[in-house]
């Protein structure tokens, strides 16, 4: 354990306006002992969906998807009643209908076999109707755009968010020897450098729920752009309307409150705290203040060597706690 986290790595940043406090903490894996530094790279897990929806919502910026129209129109997706009535703003509220995730990474399909049978996810509801968290949706954001724009997922993560942000270092191709270990599982042997969640593996490219991997500065700037309302260190990457989009939570879920992209008091991880954030499932998670303009980063491979006794949720707790006691 390190500071009191499952794992062999702790990296975070509490920032605000006016201070930053750093902690780095352990080494990348059980059995490698060098330090570990500012920029080793983590599975971000479940933080990917939010680069996705930045990816997204700066199209929406620029015309070239409409938030409210049926994502139809650039894409012929699940099956179900309504399904091609699906809007991006559904599917970044996890309201689209479709269910949490999908078990194809249990079978011998691969790639894009895999990615038509996820496309072609049968609904559990109908658009609109019940909030559903849902891998499947974010791997659909990552395909929409795609299609949308005609650029890979990977290129817009880089070219729309990463850039402008400055957090040159977020890739879904780390060199294994920069990155932190995650899971020892029992189909792949010890995880490090390649994606932990099991279907991103499977589909074997970057897609919009999981895989990206990064730094705490990383992620950092991606909260830092938050509070300032779209503006990243090395030029703009939303508008102030696509930005407060993933802030202002509209959507109750089961437990906390759901924006597009980011939660609000999710009482799980954030305690009492009026904050808004994510976590991944790797160990990692952001939360915002925005009435005090600060917020923070934990990075933790609390699944390393085993998910097994990896609670980190009273950690979150009292980490949540402190950006918001200001």
């Amino acid at each position: 354990m390190v500071n009191g986290a499952p794992g062999s790595a702790w990296a975070s940043v509490i920032g605000g306006d006016r201070e930053q406090e750093r902690q780095l903490l352990g080494t990348p894996a059980e059995h490698d002992d060098s330090p570990l530094t500012e920029a080793h790279l983590f599975d971000l897990a479940s933080l990917t969906k939010l680069f996705t929806a930045v990816s997204a919502l700066s199209l929406v910026d620029d015309g070239i998807i409409d938030l409210d129209a049926p994502v139809s129109e650039h894409l012929e997706i699940r099956s179900g009643s309504g399904a091609g009535e699906a809007t991006l703003r559904q599917l970044l509220t996890h309201t689209a209908g479709l269910p949490a995730d999908h078990p194809g990474w249990r079978t011998e399909r691969r790639d894009e076999a895999l990615m038509r049978d996820v496309l072609a996810t049968e609904l559990v509801a109908p658009p609109g109707q019940r909030h559903l968290y849902s891998d499947v949706g974010f791997i659909l954001v990552g395909r929409l755009i795609e299609c949308a724009a005609g650029r890979s997922l990977e290129n817009l993560i880089e070219e729309r968010v990463s850039g402008p942000l400055g957090a040159g270092t977020l890739t879904f191709r780390p060199d294994p020897r920069s990155a932190v270990a995650t899971e020892t599982q029992p189909h792949r042997g010890p995880v490090r450098g390649e994606v932990h969640d099991e279907l991103a593996h499977a589909l074997g490219m970057p897609v919009g729920h999981a895989g990206l991997f990064g730094t705490v500065d990383d992620v950092a700037a991606f909260a830092t752009m938050i509070l300032d309302e779209g503006a990243g260190a090395l030029g703009k990457v939303l508008s102030q309307r696509s930005a407060r989009l993933m802030t202002e939570a509209s959507v109750l879920a089961e437990g906390y409150v759901q924006a597009a992209g980011l939660r609000a008091r999710e009482h799980s991880w954030m305690g009492r705290a009026d904050a808004l954030g994510h976590t991944g499932f790797t160990g990692t998670c952001v939360a915002l203040s925005p009435a005090a303009r600060r917020f923070g980063v934990l990075l933790t491979n609390r699944v390393h060597p085993s998910r097994d006794d990896a609670d980190i949720a009273g950690i979150r707790r009292a980490f949540v706690g402190r950006i918001c006691a200001a």
